[in-house]
């Protein structure tokens, strides 16, 4: 099977080279990068080692950057990773085994702390391991958009990420994958990813979106409509 991998940029000059130097290592077939008109030279460097880099004002958001990926992959699995997010070397195995039985539609797996020595390891196997699980159990899951994959053909009847919310986009999109097959979540698509925003936002303020954001797309799949940005460190 070949997988294509969907990265959506912006401003991520400091990230983008770690994430596809992992890709690579794992060997990944297709390594999609797709930027948001970033002013920081990121599409640049990238394309000295994706496969394809587009680059737009148009990809401003995840939801549309991910998309504009998923028209031009040509793998039969596509999957998505975040800029400041590094694949484990068991994560493509994980994955191609995954979906080896037929019936499995979409995958995903944990992720760590990016960054050594954070004392964020407690609550990231909560958040991004123990509840994912939870909300799978409950056939509501809440799959990653920094770590998951989906069968092209589905994504493509699923009509892919929803544009028009303002968060929350991956965890709907997985809702619906789940009503045409298995979804499955293995250790092996382990990731790292960035504590960045949490360091920003503060372990409360997280927690407490984590919570209220995802009890609401659990129980009326409705994210909340607005989700302040911020200005992550490097």
């Amino acid at each position: 099977m070949k997988v294509s991998v969907v990265i959506p940029t912006y401003n991520e000059i400091a990230y983008i080279v770690r994430c596809i130097e992992a890709l690579r290592r794992v060997g990944v077939n297709e390594i999609i990068v797709v930027d948001g008109a970033s002013d920081d030279g990121t599409a640049d460097v990238a394309r000295r080692s994706a496969d394809v880099v587009l680059s737009s004002k148009e990809y401003d958001s995840p939801s549309k950057a991910r998309n504009a990926g998923l028209r031009v992959a040509e793998g039969e699995i596509v999957a998505f990773i975040d800029a400041d997010t590094v694949v484990s070397t068991t994560w493509l195995e994980g994955l191609l085994d995954a979906f080896k039985d037929p019936s499995v539609v979409g995958a995903s797996g944990p992720a760590l702390p990016l960054e050594v020595n954070s004392g964020l390891i407690a609550s990231y196997i909560i958040s991004y391991d123990l509840l994912v699980r939870a909300t799978l159990s409950l056939g509501r899951p809440h799959f990653l958009g920094f770590n998951s994959a989906y069968r092209k053909q589905v994504l493509e009847e699923i009509g892919g990420f929803r544009e028009d919310v303002a968060v929350s986009e991956d965890a709907l999109l997985s809702m619906m994958a789940y009503k045409m097959g298995r979804l499955v979540f293995t250790p092996k698509m382990l990731v790292y990813t960035s504590s960045r925003r949490v360091r920003v936002r503060g372990l409360i303020e997280s927690i407490f979106y984590l919570l209220y954001n995802g009890l609401s797309v659990l129980i009326f799949e409705k994210p909340i409509k607005v989700y302040p940005k911020v200005s992550c460190p490097s």
